[in-house]
């Protein structure tokens, strides 16, 4: 069978790896302490599980909008006003399986030959192979211990280049957990008016506007999200 070259530069997924030679050995009775996955160690709590009981059998089953059922999206939107005032309209809102797709979607709309996309490392494994899978170079960005894990808005801004495309801020950091605080999140804010300017000639304002609006913060920062927009 011949597939396309770019098929090739998609790597492992190596959670998954690690999480079956894990299972492999549990299942021959080794006693296996698995760390290269994030499930959690407790059950899935009573009340949602008989939420999702009960709206099977009240029919909601089947195929729903691409987007997410309208109720949900209003509830994600009334929470976010609720938890970082920020105005968000359910029609910006969209419901996912996890983080994966939108991580496809963000680095396939921006990743060509020729460009750069700054990805934190360490991080998930899907950053780099997506960005690799486009032809992009990938460029990591070090998430270091004496940072308290977090980012280093000058280290940052220090590998940007008016090739760069893409930024991919996580923050609280996966898998280290490491949170930026409100001082880091002003420097991000700068990073990305940087990351603008870089990539004016090439980009249009709607596909600024998703990827400055993905950034909300943590902690006690909040980011500005339609001024980032609008910037």
């Amino acid at each position: 069978m011949q597939t396309i070259a770019a098929f090739d530069r998609i790597g492992e997924e190596n959670a998954f790896a690690v999480l079956a030679r894990a299972t492999a050995l549990a299942a021959q009775g080794r006693d296996i302490i698995n760390l290269g996955i994030g499930q959690p160690d407790f059950r899935t709590p009573d009340h949602i599980v008989e939420a999702a009981v009960k709206a099977l059998r009240d029919g909601h089953h089947g195929y729903t909008p691409a987007v997410g059922i309208l109720p949900l999206r209003e509830a994600v939107s009334a929470d976010l006003h609720k938890r970082f005032k920020v105005t968000v309209s359910p029609d910006e809102i969209m419901i996912l399986p996890g983080g994966k797709p939108t991580m496809f979607m963000s680095i396939m709309m921006f990743g060509e030959p020729g460009v750069d996309i700054l990805y934190p490392d360490p991080g998930f494994p899907i950053y780099r192979s997506m960005i690799e899978f486009t032809g992009a170079r990938p460029v990591p960005v070090p998430v270091r211990e004496e940072h308290g894990f977090a980012f280093s808005a000058e280290e940052t801004l220090s590998l940007l280049t008016a090739k760069a495309r893409l930024l991919i801020v996580n923050s609280p950091a996966n898998p280290t957990g490491g949170v930026t605080p409100p001082v880091g999140l002003a420097g991000e804010f700068t990073i990305k008016s940087r990351v603008c300017e870089l990539i004016r000639p090439s980009v249009s304002s709607a596909e600024k506007a998703k990827l400055f609006s993905s950034r909300i913060g943590t902690g006690t920062g909040r980011a500005p999200v339609n001024s980032i927009i609008e910037r």
